[in-house]
């Protein structure tokens, strides 16, 4: 039966449809397509109905939002834990070896049974630390003034380790900094704050930054410099969609008034026997582009023996099994298939490399619309929750098979190649990359997610940092005051984001902050956004500068030399 087009799915199956990278994604929890081109299994009675018109989307006041302008000020000041102030069963002890000053406190029970009081010079950044042990792991959280900064977990191995929060915002005066201990055996032996300088030093300058695909088409390489152009200055808004739908999109465009600048959709019915889905969800990226967006896909691979689930607990699928010392990537599927019988390489082998031409032939029908793709592909590799995240080398082969067969083999030219491993050591390189992100899930507040953003500059500041995913949106407030200059981020659907009858939902971000989010000075939705063609424009007159540049460069040199 000819599929002309798939209707969004029923809201009430979005969040069913679409959960976070940490949860659980089952092919049954997908319901079964629905048709829009009269065919069906069954005669049906046609009733002709009017729809009730949409209200038109908010038109909301345009937000100038300014950071705040801080200076920086040493400072660094250590308090013994036990010359704070001590209540309930809080008391000084001295039998854990290695603590500093007279003794340590123990027994601290609740927040307020131990405090320790600072004078701050000025208003900035601070960075606060405990030193504590413990004999079990022992979860516990830093408090400021009573509110909750950051929640740790000291090891349990029995002697004193310092653990503590970056990058806290507090104002010139007096500060009171507790801990919220659930079990009574940590110990505290000393507590630190010092002033920080990290946001200070921020830069998200990039040198002459290009495509690590030497070949990349006209089109990725202007998407590309345009999002380079403006890291730092400006944040892109994306929304993860349900698959086949932009039901997200939609409900964002709704509330806001405003549509995402990228929509990310998923690739993870790509290897299913029925595609439907995939090829729904590559429809609507071509519809969104087609309103003047930017398209982007991550794939929750299934394991390409069994194609049951990507989770590692689901599956007994080895990464490690396929690693193979033979340079396959520009093999076709026949010459793999000689290997396979010569025990040159494994079944688990051959079946990933056709998992992968699978994918590119889905991602090659948006290169030939003209199309560039923001790809995601190996997501959280370092969290374990995935089959490609057994280990570092494993995952680093696997990245390198794929990136040389895509761009290589299969010559997926638009491409723009995101990492999201989330660990410094299973970093791919510069070469193999164009992006670093990551996820961040389970805010206690929303922040701006500074830290993460201080730990991927940390790892290449060659590339732009982007946070592919969150649970709590950031406020723009907070990130501008911090300087959170995310290249884009990408806030995750389903249920995260709406509610079971289609409405919005206010669990994770609250429909004011959503609506400030999406209509201020700072981020950049889809109406603000360059055409392609303006894109390249762009690009060709940097390039023309480039060239203009290095001629006067060249000039400079010669006319150097004659004078010496």
């Amino acid at each position: 039966m000819h599929i002309k087009k798939l209707l969004c799915l029923f809201t009430a199956f979005a969040a069913a449809c679409l959960t976070a990278c940490g949860s659980e994604i089952k092919s049954e929890d997908i319901p079964s397509p629905l048709y829009t081109d009269g065919s069906s299994q069954t005669q049906t009675t046609t009733v002709t109905t009017t729809a009730a018109p949409e209200p038109a989307p908010p038109r909301l006041q345009q937000a100038e939002i300014t950071g705040s302008q801080l200076s920086y000020t040493p400072f660094t000041q250590t308090i013994e834990a036990e010359s704070g102030k001590l209540t309930g069963d809080a008391k000084k002890a001295s039998q854990r070896e290695g603590f500093s000053g007279d003794g340590y406190v123990t027994g601290i029970s609740a927040q307020g049974q131990w405090l320790v009081e600072f004078d701050l010079p000025q208003d900035q950044y601070y960075n606060v630390s405990v030193a504590g042990a413990c004999d079990s792991k022992n979860k516990n959280a830093i408090t400021a003034d009573g509110k909750r900064l950051s929640s740790f977990t000291f090891t349990g191995n029995g002697h004193f380790e310092i653990i503590g929060v970056k990058n806290i915002y507090l104002e010139k005066g007096r500060h009171t900094i507790s801990i919220e201990i659930p079990d009574p055996s940590a110990d505290i032996d000393y507590c630190t704050v010092t002033a920080s300088e990290d946001i200070s030093k921020l830069s998200f300058a990039l040198d002459k930054p290009e495509l690590s695909d030497k070949n990349a088409d006209e089109n990725a390489k202007a998407l590309y410099n345009y999002m380079c152009s403006v890291y730092g200055k400006n944040i892109i808004l994306a929304q993860h969609d349900t698959i086949g739908t932009m039901n997200e999109s939609q409900l964002i465009y709704k509330t806001t008034g405003k549509r995402p600048a990228i929509r990310f959709g998923d690739l993870i019915n790509a290897t299913d026997e029925n595609t439907a889905y995939c090829d729904s969800d590559i429809e609507c990226a071509e519809k969104f582009s087609s309103l003047g967006g930017i398209v982007g896909y991550m794939w929750h691979w299934k394991d390409p023996v069994n194609n049951k689930s990507c989770y590692a607990s689901e599956t007994d699928f080895d990464l490690s099994k396929a690693v193979t010392k033979e340079d396959i990537s520009l093999l076709s599927l026949e010459d793999m298939e000689k290997l396979k019988n010569q025990g040159k390489i494994s079944g688990e082998c051959l079946e990933i490399v056709r998992d992968i031409d699978t994918v590119s032939q889905k991602l090659s029908k948006l290169q030939r619309k003209g199309i560039p793709v923001i790809w995601r592909p190996l997501h959280e590799a370092s969290n374990g929750y995935f089959w490609w995240g057994k280990d570092a080398g494993s995952y680093k082969w696997l990245w390198q098979l794929m990136y040389k067969r895509q761009t290589a083999y299969h010559k997926l030219n638009n491409l723009i190649w995101v990492w999201s491993a989330q660990n410094a050591s299973w970093y791919v390189g510069d070469s193999m990359c164009d992006m670093i992100s990551c996820d961040i899930y389970k805010n206690d507040s929303p922040g701006s997610g500074i830290n993460n953003l201080i730990f991927l500059q940390n790892i290449s500041r060659k590339k732009p940092a982007a946070m592919t995913e969150c649970d709590v949106m950031p406020t723009i407030r907070s990130m501008v005051n911090e300087k959170a200059y995310w290249s884009f981020i990408g806030q995750w659907g389903g249920n995260y984001l709406m509610k079971q009858d289609g409405s919005f939902s206010q669990e994770f971000t609250s429909q004011k902050d959503i609506q400030l989010m999406y209509n201020n000075n700072v981020t950049l939705t889809m109406d603000k956004l360059p055409s392609l063609s303006q894109m390249k424009q762009d690009l060709a007159r940097v390039k023309e500068k480039e060239k203009a540049d290095k001629a006067a460069e060249e000039k400079s040199e010669k006319e150097s030399k004659k004078t010496e």
